[in-house]
Order: C-alpha cells, then sequence, then structure tokens
C-alpha cells in the first residue's frame, strides 16, 4: 500500500513539474512572439503556429498541474517536443542538443499512460 502511495505522490511531482516547464516555455514565446513567429517563419512554418504552439503549451501546462485531461494535454506535448527535437535539436547531439526535450517527452508519456483510462480531473493522487 505504501509503494502505491509513492508512486502516486512521485507521479504528481513529475506531473506538476511538467506543467510548470511547459507554461514558462509558452509564456516565453507570448512574451516575445514578433522573435518567436520570426523565428517559426524563418524554419519554414506558417505564422500562426508560434500562437497556436504557445496555447497548448500555456493551456495544456495548467491542464496538467490541475490533472485535467492528461492523456490529452500528454500527446500534445509529445507533438510538439518530438517536432522541436526533429527540426532544431537532432543534429547538436544529445548534451547541449535535445536532452530536455526528450526528458520532457518521456515525462509527458509517464504522465499520459498513468493517467489513461482514469478520471478526467486527477489533481490528488488515490489513497
Amino acid at each position: 500500500m505504501q509503494l502505491k502511495n509513492a508512486t502516486s505522490t512521485s507521479l504528481l511531482l513529475i506531473r506538476i513539474t511538467l506543467g510548470i516547464t511547459m507554461v514558462l516555455h509558452g509564456v516565453a514565446k507570448f512574451s516575445d512572439l514578433k522573435g518567436t513567429t520570426e523565428f517559426f517563419v524563418g524554419l519554414g512554418l506558417p505564422s500562426f503556429m508560434p500562437i497556436i504552439i504557445a496555447l497548448i503549451e500555456v493551456g495544456g501546462g495548467i491542464f496538467m498541474i490541475i490533472g485535467l485531461l492528461v492523456p490529452l494535454v500528454s500527446l500534445g506535448f509529445i507533438a510538439i517536443l518530438g517536432s522541436a527535437i526533429f527540426m532544431l535539436k537532432a543534429g547538436s547531439g544529445f548534451v547541449d542538443g535535445f536532452e530536455l526535450e526528450l526528458l520532457l517527452i518521456v515525462m509527458s508519456i509517464a504522465c499520459g499512460y498513468s493517467h489513461f483510462n482514469k478520471k478526467i480531473i486527477q489533481f490528488i493522487p488515490p489513497a
């Protein structure tokens, strides 16, 4: 029984940390939206993509923190972070390259998998 509580508490901490991290990434995009848009357009992406990605990061991060729609939010994070690895970071190698994105993907997978087939809102770990 104690192992289950420890596991639930660990996943709660991972979920909250992931949520906070993604919110901060989204806020950073919104804080310099012009520069972010220029960067994305330079990569060949449409000019509306930074807004969509920042909304997913901020909104999804808040949902992740409160435990709302965790599996769906996890999929959004995995798509964004996976795209970042393949479009920007893959050539840089692991260290000083895609290590953070890979870690956030693994955290997203863990959160999404652990909340699959559970109630919609998961804030407090089960007893």
